[in-house]
């Protein structure tokens, strides 16, 4: 059997490097949009770093953020509408979002975790106290509405959710502090343990493309790949031993399963109490003086099939946690399979603690007779192109010393309509492109176009791309948001296809038909069709389906 292979990625540092170009630029050169009144605090234990507060619904063109009370919801187009309306007055420029509904949610505990069901009919939102609280995403769009019509109690601190992405779509991956892997399903209100804390640490979870499995990383540095209904094990890699860039003692913090065979990893030392509540994310000191030695790593871990060796991939600094080393260990993710022939499985991600962005992706190295990207030369690259990439502002809203922001959520928007200036010269203007949107402690939205050069300048664009968004079943025809906040009202970004009748949500109503047992889901398998039990007996106080909080 051949030795797995450690290699360097690719790193391009100028635009003239490579064929392949993919840069960050502002929608608007200085400016934010401010989505709540509040602030985050940078403090951990009052914003937890592993906190993953910013959604989108590339279907039905929404948008959910996280704030310090609750929920801030609002329409991708009025969102990107009004930030270029916005009068920049220099440096860092908050414009507020008048059009947004803010929903209190104060009666829940804080809000750590936001995502949307696969049907993107559904918002998912897990709690500091171990809930996951559904709510109707007509219900949020059109009448800012507080109350979940579903509350599933994993009864454990939450540290990371993960809403399965297609085949399973009633289920979500939940990750506690304590170290379980559970997955819930939402219709039946059930947690089936899949790896329990006794057994493994589990840090991080993720879904396959498909959702048909699970990839969870942990304390040991060991990535597994199981099957969600049981937890059976179908893949186990363990951390390099024979490469110096992974520190000792290393855990696997943050995962993304790319493809098939491919997988991105983030691995580092855990801090003092990194599973226990109330920490956010581990430390047991006031200051960050115990968190700045802490070393990361990240790879690319891939094979061409299953009967490969697998190569990895080093990719140097993973956004780690210098500006702010109390934030450490959190990472954020948001993903473009294709970005044109020339540009596949673009990744972007930041760390909690960081005030960078970093790109890597499988981009073409040649050209084929006729011009065009060569797809048998793709190759691992990283994007680190100064002035060109994504980056954390200074406060927009500090009234004396300005102050750092960090990231709390990534999220990729598919469904801008505006044409962009040209990119090459004498060349006409090129058409819309894919929007980063990035949610920082600030409480503002930061927008940048991702960009491929090379397809713009050939006409091309992402495949991905939305040319209408759908009518929200439920919601209004045209959604009237109030102005301002509404308090007191009546859970990695993606694309989706468009979702199966019944899948989760009643296609008629965009209320979930919990009731529903003829859902057509998980009928290969029967696990997640209402009348399911857990497979493997709960811990204490886990699989209980709390009532409605009040």
């Amino acid at each position: 059997m051949a030795t797995e292979e450690v290699v360097e990625i690719e790193t391009y540092t100028d635009k003239n490097d490579q064929l392949v170009d993919i840069l960050h630029n502002q929608v608007k050169d200085n400016t934010c949009l401010r989505i709540s009144d509040q602030q985050f605090s940078i403090d951990r234990r009052e914003t937890p770093a592993y906190s993953k507060l910013l959604a989108i619904s590339n279907v039905y063109g929404y948008i959910v953020a996280g704030t310090p009370k609750g929920l801030s919801v609002f329409m991708s187009k009025d969102a990107r509408e009004e930030l270029l309306k916005g009068t920049s007055k220099g440096t860092n420029t908050a414009v507020a979002l008048k059009a947004r509904k803010e929903i209190d949610l104060a009666q829940h505990g804080r809000i750590t975790h936001v995502g949307v069901s696969a049907d993107e009919l559904s918002v998912l939102v897990a709690t500091v106290k171990g809930n996951i609280l559904v709510f109707s995403a007509a219900s949020l769009v059109s009448q800012g509405s507080s109350t979940p019509i579903k509350t599933v109690s994993v009864g454990k601190e939450i540290r990371d959710m993960c809403p399965n992405p297609k085949d399973l779509p009633t289920t979500a991956a939940v990750v506690t502090v304590a170290g379980d892997l559970v997955v819930i399903d939402m219709v039946a209100g059930t947690v089936t343990t899949i790896v329990a804390s006794s057994t493994a640490k589990v840090l991080c979870v993720c879904w396959s493309p498909k959702g048909k499995q699970l990839v969870c990383g942990d304390s040991s540095g060991t990535l597994t790949q199981r099957t969600p209904n049981d937890g059976t094990i179908k893949r186990t890699v363990t951390a390099l031993t024979n490469d110096n860039h992974i520190p000792d003692r290393a855990a696997v913090l943050a995962v993304q399963w790319i493809d098939q065979h491919t997988y991105f990893a983030v691995y580092g030392q855990l801090p003092e109490d990194a599973f226990a509540a109330g920490c956010g994310g581990g430390g047991s000191a006031s200051d960050d003086d115990e968190f700045e030695d802490n070393a990361t790593a990240a790879y690319v871990i891939t094979r061409a099939d299953k009967k490969s060796p697998l190569e990895w991939i080093y990719i140097e600094d993973p956004c780690s946690a210098m500006m702010c080393p109390g934030r450490y260990p959190g990472f954020h993710f948001a993903s473009i399979s294709d970005w044109g022939p020339s540009a596949q499985n673009i990744v972007i991600m930041s760390g909690a603690g960081s005030d960078a962005t970093l790109t890597i992706g499988e981009a073409a190295t040649d050209k084929t007779d006729d011009g065009a990207a060569d797809p048998l030369s793709l190759d691992w690259a990283q994007w680190d192109i100064d002035g060109s990439m994504a980056v954390m502002p200074l406060s927009a809203l500090a009234t004396e010393d300005s102050s750092d922001t960090f990231p709390l959520g990534l999220a990729v928007d598919f469904t801008g309509h505006q044409d962009l200036p040209p990119v090459v010269d004498d060349g006409g203007r090129v058409k819309p492109v894919p929007i980063l949107w990035i949610l920082n402690t600030d409480a503002c939205l930061l927008a940048y176009h991702v960009s491929n050069i090379y397809e713009m300048s050939r006409g091309g664009r992402s495949k991905l791309m939305v040319d209408a968004v759908k009518q929200l079943p439920g919601a209004s025809p045209k959604t009237s948001f109030a102005t301002g906040t509404a308090f007191g009202g009546a859970f990695g970004s993606k694309t989706s296809e468009t979702p199966k009748a019944g899948a989760f949500a009643s296609a008629s109503t965009a209320t979930p038909s919990f009731a529903s047992a003829s859902s057509g889901f998980g009928a290969s398998s029967g696990f997640g069709k209402s009348t399911i039990t857990p497979i493997v007996k709960a811990p204490a106080g886990f699989g209980a389906a709390a009532s409605k909080q009040g």
